[in-house]
Order: structure tokens, then sequence, then C-alpha cells
């Protein structure tokens, strides 16, 4: 089994990784997100569902998926078939020369959770192609020939865009609760709230959105309140006033939480 983690270096835009694993039901992935960076993900092979932000597409050999920082993400499986991939990832920052703004088009003009997948049915091999050679050219050291490969793969997906087939299985309520508490999240949001606003019994509430999301309805706003607190900090914001204007009720929840979250004191967001 080969598993890596990755890190998109200070001096550098971007980071391309091929992983695999013989036996992906061996590894507990979770629900999580890469704060300021943009994932791409080309399926080489593997029998898997890529959740985001309560949709769940099933994905084939050579469909890409792709996320941007807000969204929430999973890759599940449903048999033991060996899982390899080659993951694109992405800083903001790539995005802000050469004119490139034009290609986060496909990232961030839909709503959450939807619009993840170009299946290899659409794009052909196209996509698929670009891919694998961005990743060759990077294991050659040939960055900036890596990073024009992957400029065209941008420009393949957000072509693909108009004519993809929309393809994901979703729970409508568990997206709705999702629109529902993002749209709402720097104000007070009760679980008595969701349940008198969505005509559904809380307990219910409360299994579904556990079961499409692998959080907590609890655990979710509050994962989702520290990233706008990240976001609202980097954009020149003390951790004091992001925090209370991200909907947290006082710095010391919010540093109680982001403690259980992160296992590290905010100072480190500094």
């Amino acid at each position: 089994m080969a598993h890596q983690t990755f890190e998109v270096l200070p001096d550098r835009r971007f980071t391309v990784i091929r992983d695999f694993d013989d036996d992906p039901m061996d590894i507990h992935f979770k629900m999580h997100n890469h704060d300021d960076i943009y994932e791409i993900v080309l399926v080489i092979s593997g029998d898997c569902e890529f959740y985001v932000e309560g949709n769940s597409y099933g994905t084939e050999p050579l469909d890409i998926c792709f996320t941007r920082p807000s969204e929430l993400h999973l890759m599940t499986f449903r048999s033991h078939a060996a899982y390899e991939r080659i993951i694109i990832y992405l800083h903001s920052d790539f995005f802000e020369r050469g004119g490139r703004e034009k290609y986060l088009d496909i990232f961030v003009n839909r709503r959450l959770g939807t619009g993840n997948l170009i299946s290899h049915d659409i794009s052909g091999s196209a996509a698929s192609g670009c891919a694998k050679r961005v990743y060759e050219y990077f294991e050659e050291g040939a960055l900036d020939v890596a990073e024009n490969s992957i400029c065209e793969l941008l420009y393949i997906m957000n072509r693909s865009r108009s004519l993809s087939d929309g393809r994901y299985a979703k729970s409508g309520r568990v997206r709705d609760i999702i629109m529902y508490i993002n749209s709402r999240l720097t104000e007070k949001i009760s679980l008595d709230e969701l349940s008198h606003h969505f005509f559904t019994d809380k307990h219910y509430l409360c299994r579904i959105f556990k079961k499409y999301t692998g959080y907590t309805i609890n655990q979710y706003i509050n994962y989702k309140r520290i990233m706008l607190v990240q976001e609202m900090h980097r954009n020149g914001q003390t951790l004091l006033q992001a925090s209370m204007n991200a909907g947290f009720n006082s710095y010391a929840h919010f540093y109680k939480t982001y403690v259980k979250q992160t296992g590290q004191k905010p100072r480190y967001m500094e």
C-alpha cells in the first residue's frame, strides 16, 4: 500500500501527486477541506463515490472530481478494488497571474456541492490525458511545462462544463439544510429552528445529516465557522473580530472549538 500526504510549499503555487491504495477500505478517509487550496482529482481506478456537501457522485475510471476551498468532501468506496488517482493541488495565488482568473469559473460559479465532477464520457481522453501529463512533467521537474499543462486542463474542464451530465445522487433534504446553514452561518442556528424550518423531526434530521456528511449538524456549523474565521483573518480582521463576525457567541467559544477541531491553538493561524 502506498498512501501519501501532501504539502503545497510556500514558494510553489501547485503540487501534484500520484497515489495508490491497494485496499482503500482499510483506510479511514475523513470529510475534510483544504484551506486556500483548489483540488483536482483524476480517478484512474477504484470503485468510488465522491461526497461533497451532501451530494454523492458515483465515479468511473478517468473521471475528474474537483473542489474549491470552502467545500467539505470525502471519497468513499463500495468495494476493496484498488484506488489510484492523480491529485493536483492549486494555491489560490495560482490564479492571480497571467489572466488565469477566468479558469476559476468552474470552481466558484456554481452552488456549493454541485457540479463537482466532469465525467470521462463528456471530456473524452482530453482531460485525463492532460492530467497525466501534468504529473509526468511535475515528476521530471519541468515545473513551467507542468504549470502550462494545468492551464490547459483547466481550460478543458471549463469547456466541458456546459456539456456535463450533472451526474450525482443526492439527498435533497440534506442539500437544502446545507444551503440554509451556509446562508445563515453568521447568525444563531439551532436544531429546533432547523427542524421547524424543514418540517422534520430533529432526530431524523440529525440522522440523515450525519449519514450524508459524516458530521453532526453542530460539528458541521462549527467547522464552517472556523473556515470563515480563517478567511476573515487572512483578509485583515483580528481573531477576536473574525470569530464574532463568523457567528461564534464569544472568543472563548471559538477558542475551545478551534482547539477541539484542529488540536492546535488559534495562534497557529497567525
